[in-house]
């Protein structure tokens, strides 16, 4: 067993409307004795003028939308593709009530993980700022969600390259035996990079010039992804493909509902496209079990 994930949520209902809820993720690392501590958390305000909520949780891509509910992996299968965003972040979300089937929401987003955010001019570390604009509608079987990220103009550029405002969508269709769904994550960064070799992960991994080349192009260019959901009564099976550049993500799971609070899956995944195989590329697999209380 390499990991133990507790959350805990409540929602309280306040009168006139109004409800109150919080969430809080506590998990262990992937690694033999690492700590049990404290992950995504946030706070929110419902109201019939819409929906407040403060987060520190990790970064997210829409692309993360069309994921299977039958494929259960760990976020480190994703930290390194390229593909979505994983740095801890703070957020401030303002939900706006749906008119004829669409949702609009405003995100203050700090891109960090710490109590102040400093304005910067391009020092270290500089502006961390950013704004998203989202939208989403639902009719029938059909869903879509759209949102526009913006970047600060003065926020300190890596790897030779400068940060960008890029768009993102995400889209199902649930045709009742499968719900297949599509996701395009534009690039959020431009410019041609300076990237040298050396260490360019947390696994302490050294890469050649031409690795970390390849890693730091990624950002220049757009990710999509497919994905397959099929539901088999107490038995669900999914498959997703997701691609940025030359790093490409293949996952594919199964998942049996013991009862509406109670189920186990098997979910394996392949990452692929770079030739490093600390966080670049490999395998993972998981078999778990959940159980809401």
């Amino acid at each position: 067993m390499t990991d133990a994930n507790l959350k805990l949520e409540a929602v309280e209902d306040l009168g006139g409307g109004m409800k109150a809820s919080f969430d809080y993720l506590m998990e262990t690392g992937s690694f033999r004795g690492a700590a049990f501590t404290r992950a995504d958390s946030g706070i929110g305000l419902s109201t019939a003028l819409g929906n407040v909520n403060l987060r520190n949780t990790r970064g997210s891509d829409l692309i993360t939308a069309i994921g299977s509910s039958a494929i259960n992996l760990p976020d480190g299968l994703y930290d390194a593709s390229g593909i979505v965003t994983r740095s801890a972040i703070d957020t401030l979300t303002y939900t706006a009530p749906a008119i004829m089937g669409v949702t609009t929401s405003f995100t203050y987003l700090e891109n960090n993980d710490g109590a102040i955010n400093l304005a910067g001019t391009n020092a270290v570390p500089a502006n961390t700022a950013a704004y998203v604009l989202g939208a989403a509608y639902a009719n029938g079987p059909l869903s879509i969600r759209a949102a526009y990220k913006t970047e600060p103009s003065d926020k300190t550029a890596s790897s030779g390259l400068t940060p960008k405002s890029n768009f993102e969508m995400a889209l199902a269709y649930d045709l009742g035996i499968a719900k297949v769904s599509y996701a395009f994550d534009g690039a959020t960064a431009s410019g041609t990079s300076t990237a040298a070799a050396g260490t360019a992960n947390a696994t302490g991994t050294n890469l050649s010039a031409a690795e970390a080349q390849a890693i730091a192009n990624m950002a220049t260019k757009a990710a999509h992804g497919v994905s397959v959901h099929v539901p088999l009564g107490a038995v669900s099976v999914g498959a997703e493909w997701y691609k940025r550049d030359v790093q490409k993500v293949f996952a594919y799971g199964a998942k049996y509902d013991f009862s509406k609070r109670t189920a186990v899956g098997l979910s394996i995944a392949t990452k692929s496209g770079l030739t490093t195989t600390q966080g670049y590329k490999g395998q993972q697999y998981r078999l778990g079990m959940t159980h809401t209380f």
